[in-house]
């Protein structure tokens, strides 16, 4: 049921990011698979490819020469060059450009060399430390409050807010408000020139979302609270949000190849991205128009001339004021941390790639991932250095960057985490943390078991790691990554944040509640009761609780398709219907979506048959789709399997068999499986199906 596999990557690339870049909680990725390159050095192997001057670096970058040679050696590396073929690079350091510089070609064609100053690049999500400092000089104007409710710039529009606490602006700034997952659908990709864009305002209007948890209580990586930020630019300042950036910080600053929308200019000088058969991927623009999220577009100068402004004070080299020394101090401060030496972020910056390698020095950093280009700015403020890098692929380039660049400048500390002499808990005191913790952003589970006195196992859909205890809610892997619970008011466990992969590194995964409540017809006790219940604690199930949920109940490919988006968090798209007979659907802006996505085509002849029951093998096949075509997964065919399955459905129902994505219906006869290919899936094993789906393998 896969129409296009290209633009099915394009759509689960916020899963793929998350899932393979250390920087993945970055916005709008939805970024194709690269070809995967050879393993690269450590970093002190890295580190070491700055040696081609001689001295003491390890107080930070000083010396032109020295810091273009440590860069020379990077990018010339086999390594790097296999992750992307084009970079731009800048080091600021007191006041002055130490480095501005391009590497690689802009296209496959011409072989024209990049250039620093020139080649224009898609900065993604490092958009949002300019719409955070869009919003911090209408606070230094008195025009926006830090603490005011954002329903006093929504016009009327009120929040459905279940708690007293509301959203503020400090919540959008932070990521900390509690809000539903909202991400740009498919469609907000426009390759068409004739296709027209929506507005800011209908974009916000269109999808805005529910709060979900106690604002300010966790965060969670959020790129509509940065485009809401955006849009409150726009309303508190009179101009449209492009035009503000432009007149107000790109102008002064001399930013004169910046911008969130892309001119013809900018796109002219574009470098090109190639996805991962080689082609070239088509120059692309966004609906809206300008994403205060994502869509700027910057040259390694350019940034650089921000870099100088920020780190000294707001103040441009001829005195023009861009930001007010409060507010520098304000975005250089991490507001939220799950633990001291774990910050979240800070108004508008957020944590590290890798907190294991800042080697005891304060860092604030931006990352940022869209279609064919990943960056990351990175600044330390006590030694007013700042590097920002760009390039045309989505890779990790950029995290082998940081690790060589703090390896190589500022190698004097190490980081460790938790008091020294702390004297982990015994196995019992270590049960509260035992359970299923769910990411707040993708939902993907990871499961804490205790493992022994003062050690945890933990296993999520990566990898699987013991752990000891180093402070009472702190745990570090066998390499010394650190893990970090939170509890909530009541003292009890309610949160943790993993940098042992990267499914949890941009939000915190939320524990499911050990005393789930049930349905009349459901309780936990119910052969079904985990999957169903679990998946009604994450929020994934709108069934009321206090009705039957009815769960042999089949299910149509419609409600299916709209509780797979759910999980996926794709919003519904407000687009004209590509089906004949979705028109009338309750799940027409579901299914809309996957369509485009790419993740489902129809039955042929303009159809769907959104009111049809699914089958077991048609539900099978998109799931299978989805965990491979993100590498969660690899396919495996060597189930054997009772006859009923058709042909194309095999590798998908076998692969499902493999992976236990079933609950007790699936049964074993001597090594035969028999899934009921054919028969139509109901409620329960449907919960079944997506609840397997979440888990760690």
């Amino acid at each position: 049921m896969i129409k296009n596999k290209k633009r099915t990557q394009r759509t689960l690339g916020v899963l793929i990011a998350l899932l393979t870049l250390s920087l993945a909680g970055e916005a709008n990725v939805y970024a194709q698979q690269q070809p995967e390159s050879n393993p690269l050095a450590s970093g002190k192997q890295l580190a070491s490819l700055g040696n081609a001057g001689t001295g003491d670096f390890t107080n930070g970058p000083r010396d032109a020469k020295e810091v273009e040679a440590f860069l020379d050696a990077f990018f010339a590396k086999d390594a790097i060059k296999q992750k992307a073929g084009a970079a731009i690079v800048s080091v600021v350091q007191d006041g002055k450009v130490l480095v501005s510089k391009g590497y690689g070609v802009t296209d496959q064609t011409s072989k024209s060399l990049v250039d620093g100053s020139q080649s224009t690049f898609r900065i993604a999500s490092v958009s949002k430390v300019f719409t955070a400092t869009a919003a911090m000089q209408l606070v230094d104007q008195g025009k926006i409050s830090l603490q005011d409710n954002i329903e006093k710039y929504l016009n009327g529009f009120k929040v459905t807010n279940p708690f007293d606490t509301p959203v503020t602006i400090e919540n959008l700034l932070t990521h900390t408000t509690g809000f539903e997952v909202r991400e740009p659908s498919d469609s907000s990709y426009l390759t068409d020139a004739s296709q027209k864009p929506i507005s800011l305002k209908e974009s916000i209007f269109d999808q805005f979302p529910p709060v979900l948890r106690k604002p300010g209580t966790s965060y969670m990586y959020d790129n509509f609270a940065s485009r809401l930020l955006g849009f409150i630019v726009q309303q508190v300042s009179g101009e449209p949000f492009g035009s503000y950036v432009q007149k107000h910080l790109f102008g002064p600053l001399g930013m004169t190849s910046s911008s969130f929308s892309l001119t013809k200019d900018l796109a002219g000088r574009l470098v090109t991205s190639y996805d991962a058969a080689g082609g070239a991927i088509p120059v692309y623009d966004f609906s809206p128009s300008e994403w205060p999220e994502g869509s700027m577009v910057s040259t390694a100068s350019d940034m650089a001339l921000f870099m100088k402004a920020f780190l000294n004070n707001g103040r441009t080299a001829d005195g023009t004021v861009i930001l007010s020394p409060e507010s520098v101090k304000a975005m250089s401060t991490y507001r939220v941390a799950i633990y001291p030496d774990l910050p979240d972020m800070t108004y508008g910056f957020e944590t590290p790639v890798d907190p294991f390698h800042t080697n005891g020095e304060d860092v604030i950093s931006k990352g940022g991932d869209i279609l064919g280009f990943s960056s990351l700015l990175w600044l330390l403020p006590d030694r007013k250095t700042g590097v920002f890098v760009s390039y045309n692929a989505n890779q990790d380039l950029r995290n082998d960057l940081f690790t060589a660049f703090m390896d190589h400048y500022y190698a004097g500390r190490k980081s460790t985490f938790g008091p020294e002499g702390f004297k982990p808990q015994t196995e019992k005191a270590l049960a509260k943390f035992e359970g299923l913790y769910s990411d707040l952003r993708i939902k993907l589970l990871t499961k804490v078991e205790t493992a022994g006195d003062g050690t945890l196992m933990v296993s999520d859909v990566s990898s699987r790691h013991q752990l000891k205890q180093v402070d009472d809610l702190l745990f570090v892997d066998e390499q010394g990554k650190p893990l970090a619970f939170k509890k909530d008011a009541d003292g009890r466990i309610s949160y943790l944040k993993s940098y042992l992969s990267y499914e949890n590194f941009f939000s915190y995964a939320a524990k499911i509640p050990d005393d789930l409540e049930g349905f009349p017809d459901v309780s936990v006790s119910h052969p079904y009761g985990s999957y169903i219940l679990g998946l009604k604690s994450l929020g994934l199930l709108t069934d009321d609780l206090s009705k039957p949920f009815q769960p042999l109940e089949s299910v149509t490919r419609g409600a299916f398709i709209h509780a797979f988006n759910k999980v996926l968090s794709i919003p519904g798209s407000a687009n004209p219907s590509l089906f004949k007979d979705i028109e009338n659907s309750p799940y027409r802006r579901d299914i809309q979506a996957a369509v485009e996505a790419g993740i489902l085509n129809g039955m042929g002849d303009g159809l769907f048959e959104p009111d049809r029951l699914i089958r077991r093998e048609e539900a099978a096949a998109i799931v299978f789709r989805l965990l491979t075509g993100t590498g969660i997964r690899v396919a495996d065919s060597t189930a054997t399997l009772a006859p009923g399955t058709s042909e194309w459905a095999v590798e998908a129902v076998s692969s499902s068999v493999i992976w236990k994505l079933y609950g007790p219906e699936v049964t074993d006869s001597n090594g035969t499986m028999d899934y009921g290919s054919q028969r139509a899936l109901n409620k329960q094993e449907l919960a079944a199906l997506l609840f397997t789906m979440l888990l760690p393998k």
